[in-house]
């Protein structure tokens, strides 16, 4: 059984630094997102490479505490910063990414000490702070980075459901919503999150080192490096950089919605009449990446009181207000007798969606069918008459 894990731990270790090396120098796909995330795969591989090889001494160096360097607190840090970068928010944690990278520095810079020492004195650090303190740094390291893990764990999904409400009430473009990706790669870490605090757990409460919890993460570490190479295949778009959503204007559309106004007052119905004929005259909605700050700017009103009325005077969502209009445009075009040569395809991005998973989601939310039996079921009303 151990010579099973050893071998699929090395290959996975070996897919995790060529897709890690990927994510670092493709000059196609170059992004800081994809750079932190193959930062996050090499510290992975590192530390999987230290379990893996024999924990023989060097000489008369060994393999003890802060005998290499300690990376366990660059794992939240970096996955954390990576689902920042992803949904266009590391600029509001960057106090928070500074200290903790500061922090992660340091406690992998005891080795250099460690090494000084041991070149200079032939002593390790334990014979001169002693062993006790030494290994409390250690463990304290440890708990920390378990800490840290915790909260960054549900900061992420903070962050990942705010900014798909963000998305929702600013932006028309479907693909923006396409974050399973990131989901997948949240709740894909929570086994080994959950290993490692019974671990530490376990230690805290006085248990004895036990190996086989290391060999459980290690497994579900590979089951992880195997995942993101898979993910990495199958998802082309993992290689694209960070969200692009300014500061400025992420914070507009939280404070937009604070003011309900009223419905019935003559100058809302007037601004809902003008929004309305505007969408119907000029069709922005034509433009996959129409945001409600270029709509906004058409109508010359302001952003807060575009998404206000949209979302209070409407009770619509930006993204459903706009996919409204571009699914009533594409039943147009399937209704039409002249455009039945036009395709699904074609119709989809004539009338503003670039994907066509979402816009047969969206269409089916809408209608109740998918884009080809609204198409059979008008010909067949077509034909009886």
């Amino acid at each position: 059984m151990e010579n099973i894990i050893n071998t699929a731990g090395w290959a996975a270790l070996i897919q995790g630094i060529l897709l890690a090396m990927l994510y670092l120098f493709s000059r196609k796909h170059r992004s800081l997102a994809n750079r932190i995330l193959g930062l996050f795969l090499l510290v992975i591989v590192y530390e999987g490479i230290l379990e893996f090889l024999p924990g023989d001494p060097i000489g008369s160096y060994n393999w003890y505490y802060f005998a290499f360097p300690e990376v366990k607190i660059f794992y939240p840090v970096l996955f954390f910063n990576y689902i920042l970068e992803k949904v266009g928010r590391s600029n509001h944690y960057r106090k928070f990414l500074r200290f903790h990278y500061f922090l992660a520095i340091a406690f992998a810079a005891i080795t250099l000490v460690n090494v000084a020492l041991y070149l200079g004195t032939h002593q390790k650090i334990e014979a001169v702070l002693g062993e006790d303190l030494v290994s409390s740094i250690f463990m304290i390291q440890q708990y920390y980075a378990f800490l840290l893990i915790l909260i960054v764990f549900g900061l992420s999904i903070k962050e990942v459901l705010k900014y798909r409400q963000i998305i929702r009430r600013n932006y028309s473009d479907n693909a923006m919503l396409n974050i399973n990706w990131l989901w997948r790669f949240i709740f894909v870490l929570l086994p080994i999150i959950l290993v490692w605090g019974i671990n530490l757990i376990w230690i805290a409460l006085g248990g004895k080192y036990d190996h086989s919890y290391e060999i459980i993460t290690w497994c579900f570490v590979i089951v992880f490096l195997y995942f993101v190479s898979f993910q990495a295949y199958q998802h082309k778009n993992l290689f694209d950089g960070e969200q692009q959503i300014p500061g400025e204007e992420y914070g507009n559309s939280e404070t937009a919605h604070d003011e309900e106004p009223q419905v019935g007052q003559p100058e809302n119905i007037a601004m809902i009449q003008t929004l309305r004929r505007h969408m119907e005259m000029e069709e922005p909605y034509l433009n996959a990446s129409l945001t409600i700050y270029q709509l906004a700017r058409e109508l010359s009103i302001s952003v807060p009181e575009l998404s206000t009325l949209i979302n209070h005077s409407l009770h619509q969502h930006f993204f459903d207000f706009v996919n409204e209009y571009r699914i009533k445009k594409a039943t147009e075009l399937l209704k039409d007798p002249e455009k039945q040569k036009l395709t699904i395809l074609e119709i989809l991005y004539e009338v503003g969606f670039n994907s066509k998973s979402s816009f047969n989601t969206v269409f089916k939310k809408f209608t109740g069918s998918t884009p080809t039996e609204y198409r059979k079921k008008f010909l067949v009303v077509v034909d009886n008459h």
